[in-house]
């Protein structure tokens, strides 16, 4: 429940607001008017350098870490002493190469398996032929 006192405070708090408000238009304002054009030019500028500043100092730590990172990264795509990505890509590549190799002999020597089974099939069918030419259901 809302008593009287809370109503005073509030109107008495509002009341203060406008009074604020008042005396700034009042006095302050027409002070702040008067102002010339260059020294609110000369305050932004101001301002401007120091949030310049404030933020360039920062600048040196942002430059170490990016030429820390930057060796990183050159560290790994040039040849070493075999431990860089660089060395692992090549290493990778020379063994890739190496099983194409092995997969295009195997290729060749399973077609050449295939080829002589089909042979030794047509063999196999003529000589059950030749011991058995009446039986050729039995085998064939």
């Amino acid at each position: 429940m809302v008593g009287l006192g809370d109503v005073a405070a509030a109107v008495v708090t509002a009341g203060a607001g406008v009074v604020g408000v008042w005396l700034f238009v009042k006095r302050v304002w027409p002070v702040v008017k008067t102002i010339p054009a260059g020294i609110l030019a000369f305050a932004r500028g101001v301002i401007t350098a120091a949030q310049v500043l404030d933020s360039v100092k920062g600048l040196p730590a942002f430059i170490d870490r990016t030429d820390a990172a930057l060796a990183q990264v050159h560290h790994e795509l040039h040849p070493n002493s075999g431990t860089s990505l660089n060395d692992s890509v090549r290493r990778t590549e020379a063994r890739v190469a190496e099983l194409s190799e092995t997969s295009e002999r195997l290729e060749v020597g399973v077609a050449g398996l295939y080829t002589r089974v089909d042979e030794l099939s047509a063999v196999d069918d003529r000589l059950w032929q030749t011991l058995e030419p009446d039986d050729e259901e039995t085998h064939g």
